[in-house]
């Protein structure tokens, strides 16, 4: 699978645990992170200096990240290097593979140089060996090649084609609108955009902020993160073998989670999305903490759900066992 398929279904968790005693339920992993009805990435084409200057400041303020798909050779780009590669990345949002040139191609030469030319600038950003990134078809241009081919070159390049975009016309469609949808289905969707408030096919400051702020008026409800990131959470997912949950006593258990690699599009090495995950524990529970060896202790309260009490985490599939622990009050 390279496209971003988007699952229009209601159920929320998906159960992937083998049966053991009490005093602890049934582990679950749940459809988003954190348990979010929704997921929602938002998309930037072109690598135009109106983002730089009018999105990435207002995404940053209310700590959301995006996916940014540039050409790493072209102009724009090469003039405004140091403020993509380093401050748009520190800031945690995703670069995305957006050919090095933005000409098209005509053949499936000239393709594989324009993908791998920029994937080559990307792993020079992120270094740390291969990565998986997301790849956008860039329009207006040539692209005369077919669907075969380009699925040849993605795979090879750790690539994950962008599909089921989002664009829009401000002046006919209210971007929220798909965030509504995305809530109410309980599925994975996006918003494409250009320009923000300049340059081409833009978007106005004032719907871009308020596309913004409703966002995170739901941040309970979605999960607005990289396409990548996304993509990831749901092939773990659907990949997640049996949950192992071992009761050490009423007040601790192990868990360990591991996927099928067989059901990964990709070697499972390139997967390192954490899951989340909730497990009914007993009504004595308030406060508990989540560590393994060699990492300091992460701390969570108990939520109370419709089920009874439970522990929600998130933790990543295939590195180990974790150890869950009530934390004593008073």
């Amino acid at each position: 699978m390279t496209g971003f398929a988007v699952a229009f279904i209601s159920m929320l968790t998906i159960s992937h645990a083998e049966p053991y005693s009490a005093p602890f339920g049934t582990p679950k992993v749940l459809k988003f992170f954190g348990g979010a009805k929704a997921a929602i990435s938002l998309q930037f084409d072109d690598a135009m200096t109106t983002q730089l200057a009018n999105a990435i400041p207002r995404l940053n303020e209310r700590k959301l990240r995006a996916t940014f798909f540039v050409n790493t050779e072209n102009g724009q780009y090469v003039s405004h290097r140091k403020e993509w590669e380093v401050d748009v990345v520190r800031a945690r949002h995703d670069l995305g593979n957006h050919t090095a040139h933005h000409s098209g191609a005509k053949n499936e030469a000239e393709l594989t140089k324009e993908i791998e030319d920029c994937s080559y600038d990307l792993g020079r950003i992120y270094g740390k060996g291969p990565r998986l990134a997301s790849f956008a078809i860039p329009g207006g241009c040539p692209w005369k090649v077919t669907d075969a081919q380009l699925e040849s070159v993605l795979h090879k390049n750790n690539l994950v084609l962008a599909s089921n975009r989002n664009f829009f016309d401000e002046k006919k469609i209210d971007p929220t609108s798909f965030v509504q949808r995305a809530i109410l289905t309980g599925s994975w969707s996006n918003v494409s955009m250009h320009g923000i408030g300049g340059e081409w096919l833009s978007t106005s400051i004032p719907v871009f902020t308020k596309l913004l702020d409703y966002l995170v008026a739901n941040r309970d409800k979605v999960w607005v993160a990289p396409d990548i990131d996304i993509y990831k959470y749901c092939q773990e997912r659907d990949a997640l073998q049996p949950i192992h949950l071992h009761a050490l006593s009423d007040s601790k258990f192990e868990i360990s989670t591991s996927c099928d690699s067989t059901k990964l599009a990709f070697g499972p090495q390139l997967y390192d999305q954490a899951l989340t995950v909730e497990v009914k524990v007993p009504n004595s529970w308030t406060r508990f903490e989540v560590s393994r060896p060699g990492r300091l202790a992460d701390s969570y309260s108990v939520l109370t759900t419709p089920e009874g009490r439970v522990a929600r985490f998130s933790i990543r599939p295939g590195t180990g066992a974790f150890t869950v622990g009530k934390i004593s009050v008073g």
